[in-house]
């Protein structure tokens, strides 16, 4: 007679807290065609929230030619080397994508926010997937001459109503004066299903036409971006993703020598904060301006005095972002070899070196008047599985269009094939 014995059932909060989050997202992708209750489980918001608890640090950094507008290509970096003033990130080439063709507007919950050929695109690095939105037509707006017209785009999520939306603002200007002649605000809500842009409720009487700068920031289901009214006003913007509420914020009147590229809009403690870099290199002062209240336009203000060790570190560098630490991201104006970013720890003062490896030597010996674009950002829970059929499964009608067009021409090419032929007999 034999004696079996039957292995107890592992828990399953074991599984998932001990097990499945430690696994790559890929390697997950492949389990949820094992059944339907584990498609289930990874697909649950409890999941993808105990998922990205898991740190997986990795840097991107995109590279652009600005003269062309077609050379491009988004670096994947893993950390190497950790000492106590110096890091080292290598790029991965296995993971270099080529589809990336514009500049990196958000991070936001581990998906990568940015503008490829004039369309927004939302790309999960952790994955692979990416989709392209619709673009925002705007033929109503008429250009005078002199005039130029913007299209930005901004990307925010609400974790209350579990919401992703999209923003886009399309201004019309006069290149020389920089006064602002008009602009409109439309949103699209990022669902399963169809999804098109739609104009903005109403917005207060006091809002103002405006031109916003690159970039935007998330928070607490408001989404916040920095706007100029005219050469030498600006405003911050917030549009609460609920209630489509915007609202503009008046900035404190600066140095009238600062111009709209010394200020940088990031998120600091949790907060929409502006900063001012005009003093950076000259005197290593960095101005914080924090925004204490919308209604009110109630700001805050406090200086950061690096130490003299830190000057020469900063003397050709801006700020670009910030980590999910706190630490802020500053990048040199110009790209040489051997390069390398900053980090700089607001509360500590202290400021670490991140040299950059394996960047494709192409880069560094392009032709003669060629300007390299770089744009970093560091995803500390990149790994994101929220919802990873939410990219794939977005039915665009103008996707669709797309589609039945393109189909159209093929038949309408082989009908003309087809035509030649027959003559020729």
């Amino acid at each position: 007679m034999s004696l079996c014995t039957v292995t107890p059932e592992l828990p399953m909060h074991l599984v998932t807290d001990e097990i499945l989050t430690r696994l790559p997202s890929k390697s997950l992708m492949g389990f949820m065609c094992v059944s339907k209750p584990w498609l289930s489980l990874i697909r649950s918001r409890y999941f993808c929230n105990r998922f990205l608890t898991v740190p997986s640090p990795r840097l991107y950094m995109c590279l652009r030619d600005q003269t062309t507008y077609d050379d491009y290509v988004l670096l994947t970096l893993a950390p190497q080397d950790t000492g106590p003033a110096t890091s080292t990130f290598v790029v991965d080439h296995s993971q270099n994508d080529t589809q990336m063709g514009g500049y990196i507007l958000q991070n936001l919950g581990g998906f990568m926010f940015y503008v490829y050929w004039k369309k927004p695109r939302i790309h999960n690095p952790a994955t692979g997937q990416f989709i392209t939105l619709p673009f925002s037509k705007s033929k109503h707006m008429v250009v005078p001459p002199g005039g130029e017209k913007n299209v930005a785009y901004f990307f925010g999520y609400d974790p209350i109503s579990n919401k992703y939306k999209v923003i886009s603002l399309v201004s019309v200007f006069l290149e020389e004066t920089r006064v602002v002649i008009s602009s409109e605000n439309r949103v699209l809500v990022l669902k399963h299903g169809r999804g098109s842009w739609r104009k903005a409720a109403l917005t207060p009487t006091d809002f103002c036409p405006h031109v916003p700068s690159k970039g935007g920031i998330s928070i607490d289901g408001v989404i916040y971006y920095l706007a100029w009214l005219d050469l030498y006003r600006l405003v911050v913007v917030s549009f609460d993703i609920r209630s489509e509420e915007f609202n503009m914020i008046h900035v404190p009147k600066l140095d009238e020598s600062i111009l709209k590229d010394d200020l940088t809009l990031l998120e600091c403690g949790g907060k929409a904060t502006l900063f001012d870099q005009i003093n950076l290199r000259d005197k290593g002062v960095l101005a914080l301006w924090t925004v204490e209240d919308v209604g009110s336009e109630k700001w805050s203000c406090k200086s950061l005095v690096l130490k003299p060790s830190q000057l020469p570190l900063v003397n050709s560098f801006k700020v670009q972002g910030t980590t999910q630490n706190g630490n802020v991201l500053l990048i040199p104006e110009d790209f040489i070899s051997p390069f390398h970013i900053l980090s700089y720890d607001l509360r500590s003062n202290d400021m670490r070196k991140i040299e950059i490896e394996g960047i494709p030597d192409r880069w560094f010996n392009m032709d003669e008047g060629a300007e390299v674009r770089v744009d970093v950002m560091f995803m500390d829970q990149s790994e994101s599985l929220i919802y990873s059929d939410f990219l794939s499964s977005l039915d665009w009608e103008e996707e669709r269009k797309i589609a039945r067009s393109k189909k159209r021409a093929t038949k309408s090419k082989k009908i003309k094939k087809n035509k030649k032929e027959s003559e020729k007999k």
